[in-house]
C-alpha cells in the first residue's frame, strides 16, 4: 500500500513539473488603456457614444479618470464623457488619457467625418493570433475572434492546424487581459476538441474586452499556452 501511494505521489508531481514546463509565474504586465469602440467614421451631425477600460499591472479592469481629446474640434468635438460628436467634413484624432504619479497611458484613433448624406456601413471586426504552448505539452494552432453581425456575440473559430495533448487533466480555455493569470478572465470552458477546426460562441462580448486566449491546467493552476489577439 505504501508503494502505491508512493507512485502516485511521483505521478502527480511530474504531471505538475511537466505542466509547468517553462511557464513564468509572475503575473505582472504592463498597464493598459483600451478605447473599446473606436469607429472609422460619421456622418455630419451624428453622434457615437465612446467607452474606455483601464487595466491595472495584473490586468484587472479599474475605474480611472479619463481625459479625452480631438485633434480637430472643428471636425469632431468630443466631450468629457466621451460623446463624440460629428461637426463637419474632414479627419480628426481622437484621444484618451489617463495620468497618475508614476505614468500616463493614452490610446488613441483617427475617424473621418463625412458628408450627411453618406450612409455608413459597419463592417463586422475580425482579429487573429497563434496558440503558442508555454509548456512541455503539445499546443499549437491559429484562430480567428469575429463579431457576428446583429448581435453583441464574438465567434472565437480556432483553425484546422490546431494540435492539443490529450494528456492533461482539466484543459481549459479563457479570455485574459493577462496572459499568466485568470484573475478577472472569461471561462470559455473546459477544452474537449484537442485536433482540427472547432468554434466557441462568446456571449454579450465587446471584441476589444480582451487582449489574449489563456490554456490554463486547472488542476495545477498553471498556464500551458497563450495566442495574443492581434487586429
Amino acid at each position: 500500500m505504501i508503494r502505491k501511494y508512493a507512485f502516485w505521489f511521483v505521478s502527480i508531481f511530474i504531471l505538475q513539473t511537466s505542466c509547468i514546463g517553462e511557464d513564468v509565474i509572475d503575473d505582472f504586465i504592463e498597464p493598459e488603456l483600451r478605447i473599446l469602440n473606436p469607429i472609422d467614421s460619421l456622418p455630419i451631425s451624428e453622434t457615437h457614444q465612446l467607452n474606455t477600460a483601464y487595466f491595472n499591472t495584473i490586468g484587472i479592469e479599474e475605474v480611472v479618470g479619463i481625459n479625452w481629446s480631438s485633434s480637430n474640434e472643428n471636425v469632431a468635438s468630443i466631450d468629457s464623457s466621451g460623446l463624440l460628436i460629428a461637426i463637419s467634413e474632414g479627419v480628426s484624432t481622437i484621444t484618451a488619457n489617463t495620468q497618475n504619479d508614476t505614468f500616463l497611458l493614452e490610446d488613441s484613433f483617427s475617424i473621418t467625418i463625412l458628408d450627411d448624406g453618406t450612409i455608413v456601413i459597419e463592417e463586422p471586426i475580425v482579429k487573429s493570433g497563434t496558440i503558442v504552448t508555454t509548456s512541455s505539452y503539445l499546443l499549437t494552432g491559429t484562430f480567428t475572434l469575429e463579431e457576428q453581425e446583429n448581435s453583441e456575440n464574438l465567434l472565437l473559430s480556432v483553425n484546422s492546424d490546431y494540435q492539443a495533448t490529450t494528456s492533461l487533466p482539466g484543459l481549459y480555455l479563457y479570455l485574459t487581459n493577462n496572459p499568466n493569470s485568470i484573475s478577472g478572465a472569461y471561462s470559455v470552458g473546459p477544452v474537449s476538441v484537442f485536433n482540427g477546426a472547432h468554434t466557441y460562441t462568446i456571449p454579450e462580448t465587446n471584441i476589444n474586452d480582451y487582449a489574449y486566449l489563456l490554456y490554463w491546467c486547472q488542476p495545477f493552476g498553471v498556464k500551458v499556452g497563450t495566442g495574443e489577439i492581434l487586429d
